[in-house]
């Protein structure tokens, strides 16, 4: 918590905040870099209700897809990794 609250304090924005959001990524870490195989997340910090305060007039494209990336992202290398250790226990 206080690596996030200090890039709050760094960025002026607030992780949650529906008026001005502090969004983050993640990228997986290997013990070998090996290139084009380090997953990322990005947007980690948008939510119904962010998108719904902030998809209006022209900025409506921009955060409705910003959200969908974030979903595809998640279900990409979070819900593909849980499967494959579920297969790996039968």
């Amino acid at each position: 918590m206080a690596r996030l609250e200090e890039m709050e304090k760094v960025s002026g924005k607030k992780f949650g905040d529906i008026h001005n959001p502090l969004l983050v990524s993640a990228r997986s870490v290997a013990k070998y870099s090996m290139p084009g195989m380090m997953d990322t997340i990005l947007n980690i910090g948008i939510i119904d209700k962010i998108v719904n305060a902030l998809a209006v007039g022209d900025n409506a494209r921009f955060w409705r897809d910003s959200y969908r990336r974030l979903l595809q992202m998640y279900g990409d290398v979070v819900e593909q990794d849980q499967r494959r250790k579920r297969r790996r226990s039968v």
